[in-house]
C-alpha cells in the first residue's frame, strides 16, 4: 500500500490571510516551523511565497529548509483548479518527486519514490470535487459553515503515491483559546477501516480570519529512514508580510541541497 498523507504546505490561501487584494498582482510571504509532536525537536522550516491576481491565489512556492535556513525541498503550486491545483514537490535529500501536471490530453498525477526508482504516472482521478495538496485549505474555507454546524463531510483527497484518491471524513471537533484569540480545530480521518488504524490529522484555524495556525499529522516529507515525518507545524498568525515577484523568482530558482 502506498504512503497515505495529506499535504500541509501551504494549506493557506488569500482569504486565510485575512485580507482582500486589489485588482493587481500582490505577493505575500510567511513561515512555519515543523517539530516532532512528542519531543518538539526541530524537523524543518517552511517558507511560503504566494502570488495573487485580482484577489485570487494563482501561485505558491514553498521552500522547506534545514536548521541553518538552507532549502532542501521545494513545492510549486499553480492554481488552475482551487481544489486540485497543479503542483510539483521535489526533495533533494532523497530524490522524491510527486505532483499533478498537464499531460496534453488531460491532467496526470505522478510519483517517484527516490532517485533509484522510475517515475510512475496515471490520469488524474475523475471523481467530482477531487482535492489535491493545498486545495484542502480551499475545501475547509468553502465548507466552513457546514463544518461549524456539526456536519461531517466527505473529501476525496489525492494520494500521489497511489496515483489515486482516498476518501476522508472531515469534521469540526472543538474550539480552543490561543494567545492571539479563538481557534477552531478540524479532524481528518480515513473513512474506511484504515481510519481506525492510521492516526488522524488535526488542523487548527484562527476563528476570525480562517488562517491556518497549526497542523498535526503526517507530512509529505520523509526522514532518513524513508518514513513520512509525523509533524506539528506552527504558522504564527502575525508572521505574514507583503512580498514581491523577485522573492517568488528567487524561491523558484533556489538551489536545493540535502541538509548537512
Amino acid at each position: 500500500m502506498g504512503r497515505i498523507f495529506l499535504s500541509v504546505g501551504a494549506v493557506t490561501v488569500l482569504a486565510a490571510l485575512g485580507c482582500r487584494a486589489a485588482a493587481a498582482d500582490q505577493y505575500v510571504t510567511y513561515t512555519g516551523t515543523a517539530v516532532a509532536p512528542s519531543t518538539q525537536k526541530f524537523l524543518y522550516g517552511e517558507r511560503h511565497v504566494l502570488k495573487l491576481r485580482d484577489g485570487r491565489l494563482t501561485e505558491r512556492v514553498v521552500l522547506y529548509t534545514c536548521s541553518d535556513g538552507a532549502p532542501f525541498a521545494r513545492k510549486t503550486v499553480d492554481y488552475v483548479d482551487p481544489l486540485a491545483p497543479d503542483f510539483l514537490l521535489e526533495d533533494a535529500s532523497n530524490g522524491m518527486r510527486q505532483g499533478v501536471r498537464d499531460a496534453g490530453s488531460g491532467r496526470a498525477v505522478f510519483y517517484r519514490e527516490d532517485q533509484a526508482q522510475p517515475e510512475k504516472s496515471g490520469a488524474l482521478p475523475s471523481v467530482s470535487g477531487l482535492v489535491a495538496d493545498s486545495g484542502f485549505d480551499e475545501f475547509v474555507r468553502a465548507n466552513w459553515q457546514a463544518l461549524m454546524s456539526g456536519s461531517a463531510l466527505t473529501m476525496h483527497f489525492l494520494v500521489p503515491s497511489r496515483l489515486d484518491d482516498m476518501t476522508f471524513r472531515v469534521e469540526h471537533v472543538r474550539s480552543e483559546k490561543a494567545a492571539f484569540g479563538s481557534v477552531e480545530v478540524f479532524r481528518l480521518r480515513l473513512s474506511n477501516v484504515l481510519g481506525w488504524i492510521l492516526p488522524s490529522i488535526e488542523v487548527y484555524y484562527d476563528a476570525k480570519s480562517h488562517v491556518l495556525v497549526r497542523y498535526v499529522g503526517l507530512s509529505d516529507l520523509r526522514n532518513p529512514a524513508h518514513d513520512n515525518y509525523r509533524a506539528e507545524i506552527v504558522f504564527r498568525p502575525g508572521d505574514r508580510h507583503p512580498s514581491d515577484e523577485h522573492e517568488v523568482d528567487d524561491a523558484r530558482r533556489a538551489r536545493l541541497m540535502p541538509c548537512k
